[in-house]
């Protein structure tokens, strides 16, 4: 089993706005990617329970009456079309505005949302150096007691630090020139159909996968009935069947970046050293870089 510390947590979802002049976010300095063998703490948490210390983002519309008086995340904050690819994430400027114009001050942050949108959340605090301050609720909105959950705001702040992880997202040189490279384990978050080529999937000029990527679907990192996830055990052992050793860099992937933000998401919380292909197979279809076709 899992050991996980269980935080006290604050229910508050924000809403999208104009964000305010860029200039008035505090940045930091550069962030350092996560280390193998190292993790935020309490990543995926078991269960919810109000405290003013923690702002409380829900990534999901259908949920947020679960949370009386909370204020919704929606996720064109984390994903928007960019260069013809929907899903990819904002100048990472406009994601601390917009959080920021929304209200998110505090020390904590707890995502809650179905797997994919969660991940996707939990990706773009990561982006912009606040992975160490976020944690999925575990299950998502289907691991809230019944009747919801009480919100609370939390307290007024003075800004958000924020502080771009830069070599966090990769694009498909970056990708091309690590083909061959052992220290670097290519996985591919799309249904094995769509990986072998065989459904291609929407937008897709070249069906197929990047050669050597492993297919790791992110539906198999998750229990099917309840959407919590696996246990790191298992998690580990499938992280290793698809090439993920000691010292090795992961590089996730899907169509657009929202599943591949889910696989991003769970080799963190594992303590893995993780990059995201943001513009992932529909941006590397489009180009000259080759494809293979089949199951891996």
């Amino acid at each position: 089993m899992r050991n996980r510390h269980i935080p006290a947590m604050l229910a508050v979802t924000v809403i999208a706005a104009c964000g305010p002049d860029v200039g008035e976010i505090e940045r930091t300095g550069p962030a350092t990617p996560a280390a193998e063998g190292t993790r935020p703490a309490s990543l995926f948490v078991d269960a919810f329970t109000p405290d003013a210390g923690q702002l409380v983002f829900v990534a999901q519309e259908d949920y947020r009456d679960a949370f009386p008086g909370a204020v919704f995340v929606p996720l064109s904050i984390f994903s928007v079309e960019r260069d013809g690819i929907p899903n990819e994430f904002p100048p990472a400027d406009s994601i601390a505005a917009m959080l920021e114009a929304a209200g998110a001050h505090a020390d904590r942050f707890l995502i809650v949302g179905e797997p994919i949108p969660a991940g996707r959340a939990y990706a773009a605090f990561d982006y912009i150096g606040l992975g160490d301050r976020a944690a999925l609720l575990d299950g998502g909105p289907a691991a809230l007691p019944p009747g919801g959950a009480p919100a609370a705001r939390a307290a007024a702040g003075t800004g958000l630090p924020f502080s771009v992880r830069e070599d966090m997202i990769v694009d498909a040189s970056w990708v091309h020139s690590r083909l061959n490279d052992p220290a670097v384990a290519i996985l591919d978050a799309r249904p094995p159909a769509e990986f072998s080529g065989e459904t291609p999937g929407d937008g897709i000029a070249r069906p197929g996968h990047i050669p050597g990527a492993r297919n790791v679907f992110w539906q198999s990192l998750v229990h099917p009935v309840d959407n919590r996830l696996k246990d790191d055990g298992e998690l580990r052992r499938m992280f290793e069947a698809a090439g993920v050793g000691p010292g090795v860099t992961v590089v996730a992937y899907c169509r657009t970046g929202g599943q591949g933000s889910f696989l991003y998401t769970v080799a963190r919380h594992l303590g893995y050293d993780v990059r995201l292909y943001d513009g992932s197979y529909v941006d590397w279809s489009r180009t000259e870089y080759p494809v293979e076709r089949g199951n891996r």
